[in-house]
């Protein structure tokens, strides 16, 4: 098993290939349909993805679901900015594999021919297994465990995790954060933070913020999130959620 988290990035190395998750294009163009303006963000991930590829001298890149925010199929910024935006990745890369999450039906449609829809289970690389989180986690590793593969550490987006904080005064405020933990002391998981900055976080340390989403997965006991370690982006500890508890 083989992995490295980027420094000031939502983001992970695994041998030569590039991982990230969660971008949600076209997330700004939904809100602005509510009437909140958010500028659209995909210009400047783009700028990142491609500096992170040139910084690192890769060649693949893996997106961990969620690369587009209509649950259903693409509409509006989506139907530009994602071909757009996969075309300037291809174009850097080797190989680009997209792996489907909750939120990108029919993304095949939006999707240039030279990148690959991985299967929505996931794909196992360097005995991590890659998926995004939103389908029953433990069936998909007890499946891969079947088929043979050797399965060391679990990688999931899905679910944008973050801490919440509070000062001196008071005031709270939340930053996205790695979260860190083990499944039957054998198997590592690692919960990446959204790639897209926009987009909204789930807060792991607050007990009254936690989705039922998330209770169902904790359910499954694949993370024991108490004992689980949070890291900023900046790669600092901040520590186990049952002592940062809010």
């Amino acid at each position: 098993m083989k992995y490295k988290l980027i420094k000031g990035e939502p983001a992970l190395l695994s041998g030569d290939t590039l991982v990230i998750s969660d971008l949600h294009i076209g997330y700004e163009g939904e809100v602005r349909l509510r009437g909140v303006f958010f500028p659209s963000l995909t210009k400047k991930m783009l700028d990142r993805v491609l500096n992170l590829i040139r910084r690192n001298s890769v060649k693949k890149l893996i997106i961990l679901g969620d690369l587009k925010h209509t649950v259903y199929g693409p509409r509006g910024l989506e139907w530009r900015e994602i071909p757009a935006f996969m075309k300037k990745i291809v174009d850097e890369s080797e190989w680009v594999g997209v792996i489907p999450g909750n939120h990108d039906g029919d993304l095949y449609t939006v999707l240039p021919d030279d990148v690959e829809l991985i299967d929505p289970d996931g794909i196992v690389l360097n005995n991590i297994l890659f998926t995004h989180g939103h389908k029953r986690v433990d069936t998909i590793i007890e499946r891969k465990l079947k088929e043979g593969s050797v399965i060391k550490a679990v990688v999931v987006g899905h679910f944008h995790p973050a801490v919440e904080l509070v000062d001196d005064l008071g005031y709270r405020y939340t930053i996205p954060a790695w979260i860190k933990g083990t499944i039957d002391k054998d198997i590592e998981i690692i919960m990446m933070p959204a790639f897209n900055e926009n987009i909204g976080r789930l807060v792991m340390n607050n007990p009254e913020k936690l989705s039922e989403e998330l209770r169902g997965f904790l359910k499954t006991g694949l993370i024991n999130l108490e004992e689980a370690e949070a890291y900023s982006l900046d790669l600092i500890l901040i520590g186990k959620i049952r002592d940062i508890m809010v």
